[in-house]
């Protein structure tokens, strides 16, 4: 009979060093917490980078003509205004007023609606115009000069009193709308001559 011989092995569980827990801030460092290197304004406007921050810009140039609104009707009413039907407040105060603040109020009424209602086109097309790449420096020049179109639209909204005037802000806000428009239209364009080279 086979004689058997029992070998006895112990295990030693291996150590490793390790920094002591918890472990230091500078160890959990993410890309998203870690200092963002500085830009320089060459290379910031040498990207699609200002059309994109152009978006939020544009939204925020459609309050100030809403806050003069507000602020104006709320003094010249003894503050009568009620923040719980703002939106009514306009209409059920401007016959308490005098006709030279009531039209005032509505031209201020009116500029907000009127950005508020193109924001989403142009928002859309700088989105467009960041996904087909087109060429950063036009893109940026279009998102400047929506902007600067609607701060001319605003003021010349807000200022202007006579109806042969008025048509200057109509030219302001179909050169406003031309922007995005044309932005689509190159940013298709592009699109399809990118699809016409991949079949080629």
């Amino acid at each position: 009979m086979p004689s058997t011989s029992t070998s006895t092995s112990t295990f030693t569980p291996s150590v490793q060093s390790s920094k002591p827990f918890p472990a230091s801030a500078s160890s959990l460092r993410t890309p998203l917490s870690s200092p963002s290197p500085s830009v320089s304004p060459s290379s910031y406007f040498s990207t699609r980078a200002f059309a994109l921050h152009a978006i939020p810009i544009s939204y925020a140039l459609a309050y100030p003509p809403h806050l003069y609104m507000f602020a104006k009707l709320m003094t010249a009413t003894n503050y009568a205004a009620s923040n719980l039907t703002p939106r009514a407040n306009l209409e059920r105060l401007a016959p308490t007023l005098s006709k030279q603040t009531a039209d005032m109020l509505w031209r201020a009424r009116g500029c907000h609606l009127n950005a508020l209602e193109g924001f989403p086109l142009f928002a859309a097309a700088m989105i467009a115009g960041t996904y087909t790449n087109l060429n950063a420096k036009d893109l940026n020049v279009c998102a400047a000069e929506y902007l600067t179109a609607r701060v001319l639209y605003s003021v010349l909204y807000m200022t202007l009193r006579s109806e042969r005037a008025s048509y200057l802000r109509t030219a302001a806000y179909a050169w406003s709308i031309g922007v995005p428009l044309y932005v689509f239209w190159k940013a298709g364009w592009k699109l399809a001559k990118g699809q016409a080279q991949a079949q080629a």
